[in-house]
């Protein structure tokens, strides 16, 4: 199994519920429907001003965390409204980890 995930600031509060609205709606039910993946995550973290996001997805394996790839692995495809939505702070990257083991 494969983690995901990449990070944000965004410029205030009403972006985050924005973004968080368009997760929601378009990002994680076009994620859902593609092979491998087996779900995905929004966490917050809620600082004064600087609130930081983490959209974490969980993926089959390697293959299947590529959907989202242009370019090397480690790009993430954030579409042009969306980057305009979060602001000049986002961060871009994204980031993986392999999964060894679960224990529930």
């Amino acid at each position: 199994m494969i983690i995901r995930w990449w990070r944000a600031v965004p410029e205030s509060d009403t972006v985050l519920r924005r973004y968080t609205e368009h997760l929601q709606r378009s990002t994680f039910v076009e994620m859902a429907e593609l092979p491998g993946h087996l779900g995905a995550s929004l966490a917050v973290k809620l600082r004064d001003q600087d609130n930081e996001l983490v959209v974490t997805s969980l993926w089959s394996d390697l293959a299947s965390a590529g959907h989202f790839e242009k370019g090397a692995f480690d790009d993430a495809v954030v579409n042009p409204s969306t980057q305009n939505l979060l602001g000049v702070q986002s961060r871009h990257l994204v980031d993986r980890i392999d999964i060894e083991s679960v224990w529930l």
